[in-house]
């Protein structure tokens, strides 16, 4: 079952991959595994997470991401 129903490590960066190269793939979706319970199979856009929904949220991620990593972009 492991690489088909639940994925690998080596098939977990498909979805970005995916996301970052795809001409179909849009700007501000999420894309992850398409399999069952979405812990395998082939990338493909996927249901925004609620906590995904809100800015407020999505600033805060942002700013704990570039503290934690070290990394900032201008604008931000």
């Amino acid at each position: 079952a492991r690489g088909i129903l639940l994925g690998t490590v080596e098939s977990a960066k498909f979805p970005a991959l995916y996301a970052a190269t795809a001409p179909e793939a849009g700007g501000g979706r999420l894309y992850g595994p398409s399999g069952p319970g979405h812990l395998g199979g082939p990338p493909a856009e996927q249901k925004l997470y609620s906590r995904l929904r809100s800015i407020e949220d999505a600033r805060r991620v942002w700013r704990l991401s570039e503290e934690l990593t070290g990394v900032t972009f201008p604008g931000n």
